[in-house]
C-alpha cells in the first residue's frame, strides 16, 4: 500500500526563522529558554477573568501540551508549563495570552448560546424544526448533535470551525492582539506541515479543515478526489470567518463540512497523483443531504481504527463533552474590568455585531440553567432537576432560598450535600506549617497564648492564692475589729474555666481561590512556607490552609468546641459541604492529613452553605455560637436566581446571603464575614449592612489575621 501524499509535499506555510522549537536555535537569533506558566499565571489568572468574565484554576499540563490528554473544564484551564516556541520572550508570553483569549471567546462570542431555532448570518437552513432534533435534551448543543450518524466526527468538525470563528471574532474584538494572534497561528501551522504524508482520505481532508482553520488559503497537492471537497472546505472556511458570523454559522458549515468528510474512504491507499488545486471557479453551496436526523449508519466490530484523525491544535483547547452540556456562560464578572486598545493605546471601535446591545435579548427560562461541573465529582450530571428538590440521599439536606424580587422564600429549593475530606497519606502540611510560623512569627504564639489565657478566670475569696484578695482582707479585718470571727478567704487565683463557645468556620474553596498572591516579604518565611507548599508561589487556597492550621491548634489549646467546613457550589442542587472537621469530631491525626486534601472547586453559593452551617449550630447548648464566613470573592453561582434572566444573579446572590446571615442572628449565632477580596467593600457594605465585616487588604496577613479575630469574637 503505497503513501496517499508524496513524501515532498508542499507546506503550506513554512517554518519561520522566528520561531524555534524548545531546544533548537535560530540561525542569526540567540536561543530563549522560554516562558514559565508558573512565572506569569497570576497575570494571566486576572487576564483571563477580564475577557471571558469567569474564574478559572490555571493549571500545568503535565509537560505534555496535549489538551486531549489534559482537557479543559470550566473551572479548570491547563496550559503547557513552559513555552519557548519563538526566540522572543515576549511572544512566548503572547501564545499564553493567545491561548487564554481564544477560551475566553468562547464564552464572549457565544459558543455555548446556540439556539437550534436561531438562523445563521451567511448559510442558508439545512437545520430541520425543532420537532424532528431528539428535543428535550439539556442543551440547544447537545439537541444539535443528536442530528448525526458519527456524533464524534461531528463534535470534531464542530469543534474546529467554531475554533475558526472565535479566532476571527477576537482578532476583530481585540486589535491589540491581532498580530501577536496571527504569529501564534503561523506558528501552529508551520508545525502541522509533514501532517498531511501517510492519510487517508478522510484524514487529510479532516486535516485540510484544520489548517484552513488556522490561515491556510493555499491548498495542498493532493490527488483529484479531493479537489472539490477541498474547494468547498475553503469556501466553508471563508465564510465563517466573515464578520457578523455566529455560532449558527458554525453549525451549518459543519452540517457541509461532516457531509463532505463522512463521504471519504478512511483507507490509505494509491488515489492517483497528486496536483494542484484550482480554486475558481469558487465552490457553489451544495447540494448537500436535506435528511436530517441522519440515518443510522451500519456499526462494524472494530470501525474505531476507521475514525478520521483530528490532531489537536496546541493553543486551542478541546471542547469534548462540554460543548453538549453548557447552555450559557453567565454574567460578566464584576470585579475584573478590562478592556483592549489598538497597539498604538486607542480604543477600539466596536463593530455594530460585536456590541452586546445589538444582541437580541433572550427570554428568562422558567427554571434556573445548568451549570457547571467540576471533574472532582464523577458522575451522570447532565439532567437538573427543576421545580422543588427532594433527597432520599444519607448525609443530603433541602434548604430554602431568599426570592428578594417576590419576596418570599424558595420552598426546598437548594440541597447541600456533606461529606468528610478524604486524608492524604500523613499531615505533612499540618505540621511544617506550624514548625514555620511557630519559629518565624513569634505573634502567632502570643496570639495562641492570649487564647489560652482567655480560658481563665479570676476567682475571689480563696483560702489561698496567687495575691491578696483586697476587698476580701479588708472586710476581714473589720470583723476583727467588731469582735467578730474573720473570714480567712482572702486570696485571689487565676483558675480554668470551660468555655461555653461553639464556632462553626465556612470556608470558600471554590476556584478562584487557586489564584496566586504576592511572595512573602520576609527572604526566611519565604523559604520556609516554599518547603512547606513544595513550590515558589502560594495561592488564596494555601494562605486558608495556612490560616486553619494555626487556628485549629489554637481553639485545641483552648478547649472550645468547633467544626471546619469547606463550600463550593455548581448549582442548587449540589452544594458541596465538606468538614474538615467536624464539631464532634476529636481532633486526630487522620484531621491533620486532610489539608492536604484540599482543593479549588466551582463556585461560590454561600446562601446554602450558611444556612446548613447554622443547622449545625442550632443543635449546640453553648451560650456564645459564633458563624465566621471566610471568602475570597462575591458570592455566584451560575443558576443563581436565572429565572429573572440573565444579569440578575449577582444582585439575587447578594440578598440571598444576606437573609441567610440575618436567619443566623435571629437564632443567637453570631455571625462575621472576612473577605480577602480587595473589592469587598462594594458589594459587602450592601451584603453586610447591620453585620459585622471586615475586608482584609494585605491577603498575606490572614493567618495571623483569623487567628486574633476569632480571639476578638469569643472573648
Amino acid at each position: 500500500m503505497s503513501r496517499y501524499f508524496p513524501v515532498g509535499a508542499r507546506r503550506l506555510f513554512p517554518r519561520s526563522p522566528l520561531v524555534t522549537d524548545a531546544g533548537e536555535r535560530g540561525d542569526d537569533q540567540h536561543f530563549h529558554p522560554g516562558q514559565t506558566l508558573e512565572g506569569v499565571a497570576p497575570v494571566l489568572g486576572l487576564y483571563y477573568r477580564a475577557v471571558s468574565g469567569r474564574n478559572a484554576a490555571l493549571l500545568a499540563d503535565g509537560g505534555e501540551g496535549d489538551p486531549e490528554r489534559y482537557p479543559d473544564t470550566h473551572t479548570t484551564i491547563r496550559l503547557p508549563a513552559r513555552v519557548a516556541r519563538f526566540v522572543h520572550g515576549a511572544d512566548n508570553f503572547d501564545w499564553y495570552k493567545a491561548a487564554l483569549t481564544h477560551r475566553a471567546a468562547h464564552y464572549a462570542a457565544g459558543t455555548f448560546d446556540f439556539s437550534f431555532a436561531a438562523e445563521a448570518a451567511h448559510f442558508a437552513r439545512l437545520r430541520p424544526q425543532l420537532d424532528a432534533a431528539g428535543m428535550g435534551r439539556s442543551s440547544d448543543l447537545e439537541a444539535f448533535f443528536t442530528l448525526f450518524a458519527l456524533r464524534e466526527l461531528a463534535i470534531e468538525v464542530f469543534t474546529v470551525i467554531e475554533a475558526l470563528r472565535v479566532d476571527q471574532w477576537a482578532k476583530q474584538r481585540y486589535p491589540g492582539l491581532a498580530q501577536k494572534y496571527a504569529l501564534v497561528q503561523k506558528n501552529a501551522l508551520g508545525e502541522r506541515a509533514d501532517y498531511l504524508a501517510t492519510r487517508s482520505p478522510r484524514d487529510a481532508l479532516a486535516e485540510i479543515l484544520v489548517q484552513a482553520s488556522l490561515g491556510a488559503d493555499v491548498p495542498p497537492l493532493v490527488p483529484a478526489l479531493l479537489h472539490d471537497p477541498v474547494r468547498a472546505i475553503l469556501a466553508l472556511c471563508r465564510k465563517v470567518a466573515a464578520a457578523g458570523a455566529r455560532v449558527e454559522d458554525s453549525a451549518e458549515a459543519t452540517l457541509r463540512a461532516y457531509s463532505l468528510i463522512a463521504r471519504m474512504p478512511n483507507l490509505a491507499a494509491d488515489y492517483g497523483p497528486a496536483s494542484p488545486v484550482e480554486l475558481e471557479p469558487p465552490a457553489a453551496d451544495g447540494p448537500w443531504p436535506l435528511e436530517w436526523p441522519e440515518p443510522e449508519r451500519n456499526r462494524l466490530e472494530g470501525e474505531e481504527v476507521l475514525h478520521a484523525r483530528f490532531d489537536p491544535v496546541a493553543y486551542r483547547d478541546q471542547l469534548g463533552s462540554r460543548i453538549a452540556r453548557y447552555r450559557t456562560a453567565g454574567p460578566l464578572d464584576q470585579q475584573a474590568i478590562y478592556r483592549f486598545t489598538h497597539a498604538d493605546g486607542t480604543q477600539p471601535a466596536r463593530s455594530a455585531d460585536a456590541s452586546p446591545a445589538a444582541q437580541p435579548a433572550a427570554a428568562p427560562p422558567p427554571e434556573p440553567l445548568a451549570h457547571d461541573h467540576h471533574d472532582h465529582f464523577p458522575g451522570d450530571q447532565s439532567v437538573h432537576e427543576t421545580g422543588e428538590l427532594h433527597s432520599h440521599e444519607r448525609f443530603s439536606f433541602i434548604h430554602p432560598e431568599w426570592d428578594h424580587v417576590e419576596n418570599r422564600y424558595r420552598r426546598a429549593w437548594c440541597r447541600v450535600r456533606e461529606s468528610r475530606l478524604e486524608s492524604a497519606a500523613s499531615a505533612r502540611f499540618f505540621d511544617e506549617t506550624l514548625r514555620a510560623y511557630g519559629s518565624l512569627v513569634p505573634g502567632i504564639r502570643r496570639s495562641l497564648e492570649r487564647i489560652a489565657e482567655a480560658g481563665l478566670r479570676r476567682i475571689h475569696r480563696l483560702p489561698y492564692g496567687e495575691e491578696i484578695d483586697l476587698d476580701a482582707a479588708i472586710a476581714s479585718r473589720v470583723d476583727t475589729r467588731a469582735g467578730l470571727a474573720p473570714d480567712d478567704n482572702v486570696y485571689v487565683a487565676r483558675q480554668p474555666q470551660a468555655r461555653d463557645v461553639t464556632l462553626a468556620l465556612l470556608v470558600d474553596i471554590s476556584s478562584s481561590t487557586a489564584e496566586h498572591v504576592a511572595p512573602e516579604a520576609d527572604e526566611a518565611m519565604r523559604a520556609a512556607l516554599a518547603k512547606v507548599h513544595g513550590k515558589s508561589y502560594r495561592t488564596i487556597l494555601d494562605l486558608e490552609r495556612e490560616a486553619l492550621v494555626l487556628l485549629m491548634a489554637a481553639l485545641e489549646r483552648v478547649g472550645d468546641t468547633y467544626g471546619i467546613y469547606c463550600f463550593s457550589g455548581s448549582g442548587r442542587e449540589d452544594v458541596k459541604f465538606q468538614a474538615l472537621k467536624d464539631m464532634d469530631e476529636r481532633f486526630s491525626d487522620t484531621v491533620a492529613a486532610r489539608f492536604d486534601r484540599l482543593r479549588p472547586l466551582h463556585t461560590t453559593r454561600m446562601g446554602a452553605a450558611i444556612r446548613h452551617a447554622v443547622r449545625k449550630l442550632r443543635g449546640r447548648e453553648s451560650r456564645t455560637k459564633l458563624l465566621v464566613l471566610l471568602s475570597d470573592g462575591r458570592p455566584f453561582d451560575l443558576d443563581y436566581g436565572q429565572q429573572y434572566g440573565e444579569g440578575a444573579e449577582l444582585e439575587y446572590a447578594l440578598h440571598d446571603t444576606r437573609q441567610a446571615l440575618l436567619e443566623a442572628r435571629e437564632a443567637r449565632i453570631k455571625p462575621f464575614v472576612l473577605t480577602v477580596d480587595p473589592q469587598g467593600n462594594d458589594y459587602l457594605r450592601a451584603m453586610c449592612d447591620g453585620l459585622d465585616y471586615e475586608v482584609l487588604e494585605d491577603v498575606a496577613q490572614l493567618p495571623a489575621r483569623l487567628v486574633s479575630l476569632v480571639q476578638g469574637l469569643a472573648a
